[in-house]
């Protein structure tokens, strides 16, 4: 495991803390909630894609004899 993996794993679980400040601007709960989730889950998933991007290309290539 090198260190870029590591950071990408902190920058994955940051979405927790976008999920946290998007859930603190509705007034009711429920609101904050649901709209605080999804955008959590969205940068997450954004990250991850985005970070693996490199190595999604390397599994594509073909294989050699």
């Amino acid at each position: 495991m090198s260190i870029a993996d590591i950071l990408l794993g902190f920058l994955i679980a940051g979405g927790f803390f976008v999920s946290a400040a998007v859930s603190r601007m509705f007034r009711r709960p429920m609101t904050g909630i649901v709209f605080g989730g999804v955008a959590g889950i969205a940068v997450s998933v954004a990250i991850f894609w985005l970070g693996f991007e490199d190595f999604i290309d390397a599994a594509s290539l073909p294989a050699t004899d």
